[in-house]
């Protein structure tokens, strides 16, 4: 029933947006009263957040568990890597709510304000924690604002999906190819100093 609710919730975002989709209409959908709805969501900012937001911080998390010192020896580059594969996939298996949030129609006035992505800055913070502890131990200063460019290689691996026929409007590219680049790219912007 939950995740009958949920995919109810992403279908509807994806298609008609946060501020035209109802609580009804996503219980009409997920076949289940409004208020069986609300007692496991409370209000649909809260269903939003479960089913847009709250991967991209599991994945974060998950992250930390695995590394919880970012200045400890493993191999940062690989790791980088894998997730940042695994933030594109986020966008490939949410493609059609991003798109509706990053190049949907401008709100009407009429129409409540998306939560949006301010949602993912817990994510943005534990992603430049990790990377300005690497800094402060190797004694150096980042060379970019580390608060910027997290959130840039964000907007870079989100736009590589979201975007992706309007970055490539004569022939899309290999998947792979472009996570590939993706990887180096991020890799290399925010993998912070080395550590001897």
């Amino acid at each position: 029933m939950v995740q009958r609710i949920c995919d109810a919730a992403r279908e509807l975002f994806a298609e008609r947006g946060y501020g035209s989709t109802t609580t009804r209409e996503i219980a009409r959908l997920a076949d289940v009263s409004e208020t069986l709805l609300f007692r496991y969501y409370g209000d649909k900012a809260t269903l939003f957040n479960d089913v847009v937001i709250a991967p991209f911080q599991q994945l974060m998390d998950a992250f930390v568990t695995l590394h919880p010192d970012p200045t400890a020896n493993f191999d940062r580059e690989a790791e980088t890597r894998r997730f940042t594969r695994q933030v594109y996939g986020l966008f490939e298996d949410n493609e059609e709510i991003f798109r509706a949030l990053l190049t949907g129609p401008v709100r009407s006035d009429s129409e409540e304000s998306a939560p949006g992505l301010r949602g993912l800055a817990p994510f943005f913070d534990q992603s430049v924690d990790q990377v300005q502890r690497r800094y402060a131990l190797a004694g150096i200063d980042p060379p970019f604002d580390l608060h910027i460019g997290v959130r840039l290689g964000f907007g870079m691996i989100a736009a590589s999906v979201v975007l992706r026929d309007a970055l490539f409007p004569d022939a899309r590219p290999d998947r792979e190819a472009v996570i590939n680049v993706l990887e180096q790219l991020v890799a290399g912007s925010l993998l912070g100093p080395p550590l001897d």
